[in-house]
């Protein structure tokens, strides 16, 4: 798949990433859900949240879903499936579903290894507290109280 399609993805990314790697399969299960299954992967670059230097890392998202209208709602189907909603030609749209899956593999924080990071971890500081950070507890009033 074309990562040019991925609009939203490549907005996230450090610099824009290869196309994507897309294996699908359409079926029918026991219970005649259609449904399809697949998995997505694509080598992308992200900023560091530590140094700000990019970091490369692959991403791979595994998905099930079955389409739904207005016969077939989300309610009616096993829960491992996730429902796919169709357009209005009765046709689901894998591109948006895809790339929202991508988007849910990528790391929370991505950080290079401490030992691969230019910012070494123990080098680091926060800053000094300010002096009204320092106050007494304004709740030791009460402890006193309550003696």
């Amino acid at each position: 798949m074309p990562s040019s399609n991925l609009k939203r993805l490549q907005e996230m990314l450090f610099s824009p990433s290869d196309d994507v790697e897309v294996t699908l399969s359409f079926d029918r299960d026991e219970q005649n859900i259609v449904y399809f299954r697949g998995n997505a992967k694509v080598s992308v670059e992200l900023g560091c949240q530590r140094c700000g230097e990019p970091l490369k890392m692959p991403v791979t998202a595994e998905f099930q879903y079955a389409p739904v209208n207005q016969k077939v709602t989300a309610e009616d189907l096993p829960e491992y499936y996730d429902a796919a909603e169709m357009n209005e030609l009765g046709e689901v749209l894998l591109h948006p579903i895809i790339e929202d899956e991508l988007i849910l593999a990528l790391p929370l924080v991505a950080m290079h290894a401490e030992e691969d990071c230019a910012i070494d971890r123990n080098a680091m500081t926060f800053g000094d507290l300010p002096p009204e950070a320092e106050k007494k507890n304004p709740f030791a009033v009460l402890q006193q109280l309550k003696k």
